[in-house]
């Protein structure tokens, strides 16, 4: 937490006291709101809630209180939905009140210079941003982008089948503004994970790849802005967040808006780079179906094709830092959270054996040794969609699942919802409820075989999900399917191909695994959840898997270059 000065702490007790008594005195005695943990004069729960790990507390009250249950942080009201029914009710159902954002004023109004989609208002803004990202990266657009993720999953197979463990130790991203605990070696296999979930969003926002593993500062820097940005926009991370007036302090008071300002520079440096890059390419001719290429000539098409600054141009066309910003938000929201879920059913399979050995007979079973699998392999891989799915549930990236803002007063279940609380829709509860998911802790494939395909499992259709990691209503994530399809066509070549399991612990003789359950030890903290850096084991399963997957990345090259890309450097 951003702490303060004793001038600043004295403005804010006398801040909230004055709130506190304006508040009490209006409260509607019509209508109570929901219950909840006591909290501090002042304060409310501000203090009982680890802002970077928030969802174990979360989770704790969620099974004291039930359904939904109220949280104060300083002068911000928060309602916590627990189970799906009341998430739906409200966030999907009751939308049209519930499709805002109480935006993080230091992650939003300064980070980002008010252009971060993910916390944009349910506004004039936001529709134009998602409409473009839809066409981009939706379901129609996703089928389209299958195929280059046919070919990378091809080098990422490739990489890990290559990876040793002994690269484990390497150098470290050299970007001085990297967040504390999200660095990872350029010689771990963390990496290669990330070159790949990468590279498919640099391609369809820029037309360009990520060829190379090593002495990539572009990469590092991609994963660099997320983890600012998550750490950042953290519930309860800063009092102006929560305190209004602290807002109005000026910058020898305030180093948090001085950071913040500093981090914005450093981000724009990134996605107003690579937006400048393509204009470059753009005036010298270059005409590709990638997302700011498409934009850019749509937009001077219309008259605009100058149009820097913020917001809107003619109330239709996005501004320059705007477009930058919602290219930016498809390339770290598709990076952060793939890699994330590829890891994690990585952890997942060495933490239960019997899974892993049964999904990989499946992939035997259905694809045999002579080809890899691919996307037409999926329906009759339920298994292995399955392992994909519970992964997703037993441990989503977004795992509190990003807050919404009630528009309007409200009422649910008799309890009162205040216009402009913060509603969270808490992922983490509705997937470890036990009416819902029995034995929720436990890493269970079963429970989804049956049910929907992979593309529908995940929303934002209610009937039948697997799971709530993609959100809910109408900030449902729009690149869901692009997601999927780079989970699936990944996880089930390395199923196919690579044998991957934990080394040795030279004491004990058992495999060194880290504990999936245990939250403090394995996953890192912040808006997305990520497990702790761990060595893991790769070799070609058979000479004739390692022949198949080598001959497929040196064909490989030759179709790079035939597409105008660079050919990977290994």
């Amino acid at each position: 937490m951003a702490f303060l000065s004793t001038t600043d702490a004295f403005l804010l007790i006398v801040a909230l006291a004055c709130v506190w008594i304006g508040r009490s005195r209006s409260a509607s005695p019509a209508l109570k709101l929901p219950p909840g943990p006591p909290g501090l004069p002042f304060l409310g729960n501000l203090l009982q809630v680890d802002p970077l790990r928030s969802y174990p507390q979360l989770l704790r009250w969620a099974q004291q209180y039930g359904d939904v249950f109220y949280l104060r942080l300083g002068l911000q009201d928060v309602i916590v939905l627990n189970t799906a029914k009341a998430a739906d009710d409200l966030l999907t159902d009751r939308s049209k009140i519930y499709s805002g954002r109480v935006a993080p004023h230091v992650a939003q109004d300064i980070l980002s210079d008010g252009q971060r989609v993910l916390f944009m208002p349910h506004a004039r803004e936001w529709k134009i941003a998602r409409r473009a990202m839809s066409a981009a990266a939706g379901p129609a657009a996703a089928k389209k982008i299958r195929p280059f993720q046919d070919m990378e999953s091809r080098t990422a197979i490739y990489d890990l089948m290559c990876h040793s463990a002994k690269g484990d130790e390497g150098p470290r991203s050299s970007s001085t503004q990297a967040s504390p605990g999200r660095e990872v070696p350029e010689g771990h296999w963390f990496h290669l994970v990330r070159r790949f979930s990468t590279t498919v969003p640099m391609f369809v926002n820029y037309g360009k790849r990520i060829s190379r593993i090593v002495d990539n500062p572009q990469m590092d820097m991609v994963y660099d802005v997320v983890g600012n940005v998550t750490r950042v926009a953290q519930p309860g991370n800063y009092l102006a967040d929560v305190v209004p007036l602290l807002r109005k302090l000026p910058d020898w008071m305030a180093p948090w808006r001085v950071e913040a300002r500093r981090m914005h520079e450093w981000e724009m440096s990134l996605f107003g780079g690579l937006l400048d890059e393509e204009k470059v390419a753009l005036s010298e001719g270059t005409v590709r179906d990638t997302f700011l290429n498409t934009y850019l000539r749509a937009r001077s098409a219309a008259g605009h094709a100058e149009a820097p600054g913020n917001g809107l141009a003619g109330d239709t066309w996005m501004r320059d830092k705007l477009l930058a910003y919602t290219a930016g938000s498809l390339l770290e929201a598709a990076s952060d959270t793939t890699a994330a879920a590829v890891l994690t059913f990585v952890l997942a399979l060495l933490n239960n054996p019997p899974v892993l050995q049964r999904a990989r007979e499946e992939v035997d079973s259905i694809v045999g040794p002579d080809r890899m699998p691919t996307f037409d392999d999926e329906e009759n891989l339920p298994y292995v969609v399955a392992c994909i799915q519970e992964t997703l549930r037993c441990h989503p990236p977004a795992i509190t699942g990003v807050p919404h803002r009630a528009d309007e007063d409200d009422e649910y279940k008799g309890y009162r919802i205040p216009k402009g609380a913060t509603v969270i829709g808490n992922v983490w509860a509705i997937h470890m409820n036990p009416v819902r998911y029995p034995d929720p802790t436990k890493f269970i494939p079963d429970r989804h075989l049956g049910g929907p395909p992979l593309r529908r499992a995940g929303g934002p259709d209610l009937e039948g999900r697997a799971h709530y990691a993609f959100g809910f209503g109408r900030r449902f994530c729009g690149g869901k399917d692009v997601a999927e399809g780079s989970l699936f066509i990944l996880c089930a070549r390395l199923l196919w191909g690579v044998d991957f399991r934990a080394p040795t612990d030279p004491v004990t003789g058992k495999p060194r695994v880290p504990d999936f359950a245990d939250e403090d030890g394995t996953w890192s903290t912040g808006f997305i959840a990520v497990p702790k850096l761990f060595d893991v084991q790769f070799a070609p399963r058979s000479e004739k898997y390692e022949t198949i997957i080598r001959r497929s990345f040196e064909e490989l090259q030759d179709e790079w270059r035939d597409m105008g890309l660079l050919p990977d450097e290994r």
